[in-house]
């Protein structure tokens, strides 16, 4: 885990926070100089909780990774699995959920701001539309 994203993934993402009809304001957290990771702290307007995040810059995310992950991303958090090729399991999910911590891609966290308990949104890759 770090920061080995391509630099307009960042970009892309806070591009989208400030445009985001619940996001009120939204900051770095991590440190460019000796952190490992990039963090974002979300405020989100109409009384939703603040909500951090985390870029993973995986290609895989793995349950391993889950359990490596920053000590400030827990209860409330949301990983952001960053790369648009990368890929996660929905077993690492139902962890996630149980810590109320969320995981997913960039659609599924655009649409879990929308959420107070967001750890427990469907986004649109993990639901069973047949």
């Amino acid at each position: 885990m770090g920061r080995n994203l391509h630099y307009t993934i960042p970009k892309y993402l806070e591009s989208a926070l400030t445009k985001h009809a619940k996001v009120l304001s939204w900051e770095r957290i991590d440190s460019s100089q000796s952190d490992e990771h990039y963090i974002y702290l979300i405020r989100r307007s109409e009384g939703l909780s603040q909500v951090i995040v985390h870029l993973s810059d995986e290609y895989e995310y793995s349950l391993d990774d889950y359990f490596q992950k920053p000590d400030s991303i827990g209860e409330g958090a949301f990983i952001l699995v960053a790369r648009p090729e990368a890929v996660y399991d929905d077993s690492i999910v139902e962890v996630a959920q149980q810590d109320q911590v969320s995981i997913g891609k960039f659609g599924a966290l655009m649409g879990a701001l929308y959420k107070e308990r967001h750890w427990e949104y469907v986004p649109k890759e993990r639901r069973d539309e047949n």
